[in-house]
């Protein structure tokens, strides 16, 4: 199988996680953020993830590929049903979030940003979405203190939930590749709780932080 991504695409990162979460190889291709050709060869449009499959069919969201990866090989290890409120939770910390995470990840070494032209297509179709980068940017403060706010009601959210560590819901592949996105960020404050899951999910789905390049 293959699966094309990009590395700092949270949806890449939702495909990304059932594979290390169930230990399935898969071989991992990231494309150039400039690349149109080859998505829109394999679903008819530019978006990733995309899953080929052992028998070369092409899956193009990604919590289609979860599902795949998770009823085709083995047991099923998402057995938990979702959490309401932690997903009330993601729709609102979604609008500071990507505000603070995207212009960061245009100025990083990720993998799809190596080729200026590439970097350069990401920054363009962000910025009509979200606005010049640089007025972002000097949000920062005020971003981070209220997305700090929000992870410490995230952490009450996780105190009043028992958590089976052999087993995951969909709410667990969804909230994951968010707190990674902020994690490029500096001036986060992790509340123990939340932290102490976010390292743990990185480690079980075999996808990295991103603290060490925070900017």
């Amino acid at each position: 199988m293959k699966l094309y991504v990009y590395d700092h695409c949270p949806f890449c990162v939702r495909s990304r996680m059932i594979f290390g979460l169930k230990d399935v190889a898969c071989e991992v291709i990231t494309l150039p953020n400039d690349d149109e050709e080859t998505p829109t060869h394999l679903i008819g449009k530019k978006m990733l993830p995309v899953l080929v499959t052992e028998s070369n069919e092409a899956i193009g969201e990604s919590l289609d590929i979860v599902k795949y990866i998770d009823e085709t090989f083995g047991s099923s290890v998402l057995t938990v049903t979702d959490n309401p409120a932690i997903e009330a939770w993601m729709e609102e910390a979604t609008k500071l979030i990507y505000p603070l995470a995207i212009p960061r990840w245009a100025s990083s070494d990720f993998e799809e940003f190596h080729q200026d032209a590439a970097r350069q297509y990401f920054i363009n179709k962000k910025e009509a979405v979200f606005g010049p980068f640089t007025r972002l940017l000097e949000q920062t403060e005020t971003m981070v203190s209220e997305i700090n706010a929000k992870l410490e009601a995230l952490e009450l959210l996780f105190s009043q939930q028992d958590r089976d560590t052999g087993h995951f819901s969909l709410t667990d592949i969804r909230l994951f590749p968010l707190l990674r996105s902020l994690s490029i960020v500096k001036g986060i404050h992790w509340p123990l709780r939340v932290d102490a899951w976010r390292r743990e999910m990185a480690v079980k789905s075999r996808v990295n932080l991103n603290d060490n390049i925070a900017v």
